[in-house]
């Protein structure tokens, strides 16, 4: 279940996917309002040590300024290593320049709820990345993009154009990394223009031509880029299997005609048709699908405190009933256990890993001093670790 769309949203937006056309939702949820905004904005690039020229840029009417014209080494200011300069990087957002951040997801724990949710939605890889703009001023001419598109607006207006004309299928090679210039031959006509406000998600196939103009100052938007498995990555996945292969690996002599060509490539074809015709591969094949999306793992410290010091129960020990009495044994030894932690250690073997919280709601009756004896034994006999 979505934490951010509806229903009806949610089928929209897998509709929308599988018929690779643009759609606009116009979303009345809080949670997505609240995500970014211009407050929020500001205590994000005030973490100096966290940018460099990887993740933050400025474009200037659709021109990116080289990071060296605008950063610091931040000796004056408190910085640990080079970063943005901030006097340098408001007087060209004075200017009119657009600031993009980019691999936002762990650096807000709302950005990152939506990214798992938008994974979930799509069963495919999610990054994101921050584009702030002033009013009407353009930071890139028309464009497709190699990733599928879910754009949140969050501060401001942005007047997006969608153009006729559709790149098929584009992947992130040099191939596909023309200049602005040429680009802006390829769009063809505007076919509508959708007005996003704060909360709006407008979802773009990759390939889809498009520009955007923001028509307030202070318009902010995050781009959620999302990618598929593609059959050429699950070439990618088996590349070990053509390593172990004996013909893959041999020396082609001598070639003298077509017919030798012609050889080589039906061996070829015969080689790869071993490979991906191999069943367990195809369950290597599921299994890669479905581990497909980022595993997104924020820290989650709060949790810790309230649950308390966590002991594990050592590997090398365990217990044995006898003649109704309880021990402890390795190898070597067997050691009774005192009568009064008969049940309570029952329980931590069982368990293997336990915290005073947890002896406590289960022990109830057990005062904080019994629980810790018993805490304090297990640690000295090392039975804890």
């Amino acid at each position: 279940m979505s934490n951010y769309f509806s229903k009806s949203q949610t089928d929209l937006l897998a509709k929308a996917k599988s018929e690779k056309r643009y759609v606009h939702i116009k979303n009345e949820n809080e949670k997505l309002k609240k995500i970014m905004n211009i407050k929020n904005l500001n205590k994000l690039i005030s973490m100096h040590n966290c940018w460099d020229q990887r993740n933050f840029s400025l474009v200037l009417n659709k021109n990116k300024i080289p990071f060296s014209s605008f950063l610091t080494t931040g000796d004056a200011l408190g910085f640990s290593k080079t970063a943005p300069d901030p006097i340098k990087v408001e007087n060209y957002i004075r200017k009119g320049a657009s600031l993009v951040l980019n691999d936002l997801v762990y650096l807000s724990k709302e950005i990152e709820e939506l990214a798992s949710d938008l994974q979930i939605i799509t069963n495919g890889r999610c990054q994101a990345n921050l584009y702030f703009s002033m009013q009407s001023h353009q930071a890139f001419a028309p464009h497709f993009d190699t990733h599928d598109v879910f754009a949140l607006h969050c501060e401001g207006e942005k007047l997006w154009n969608i153009y006729e004309n559709f790149e098929q299928d584009p992947i992130n090679h040099h191939i596909y990394k023309q200049e602005l210039n040429d680009k802006t031959e390829k769009p063809g006509k505007i076919i509508d223009q959708v007005l996003l406000k704060p909360g709006d998600l407008l979802y773009l196939p990759r390939g889809q031509f498009h520009d955007a103009l923001a028509s307030k100052n202070g318009a902010i938007h995050i781009a959620f880029g999302i990618t598929y498995l593609k059959p050429i990555d699950i070439f990618q996945y088996y590349y070990e299997q053509l390593i172990v292969n004996d013909y893959f690996r041999s020396d082609i002599r001598e070639i003298n005609s077509i017919d030798d060509i012609k050889d080589i490539h039906n061996q070829i074809t015969f080689e790869l048709n071993k490979i991906f015709n191999n069943d367990k591969l195809f369950e290597h094949s599921l299994s890669y699908f479905k581990q497909w999306p980022y595993n997104l793992l924020g820290y989650d410290i709060e949790k810790i405190i309230n649950d308390g010091v966590q002991y594990e129960i050592t590997k090398n020990i365990s217990i044995l009933e006898e003649d109704q009495k309880l021990f402890l044994i390795n190898e070597k030894h067997k050691v009774p256990v005192p009568e009064k932690f008969y049940e309570i250690t029952k329980f931590a073997f069982k368990n293997k890993i336990v915290s005073h919280k947890h002896l406590k709601a289960e022990f109830k009756n057990f005062p904080d001093e019994k629980i810790n004896e018993f805490i304090d034994a297990m640690k000295s006999m090392k039975i804890f670790i």
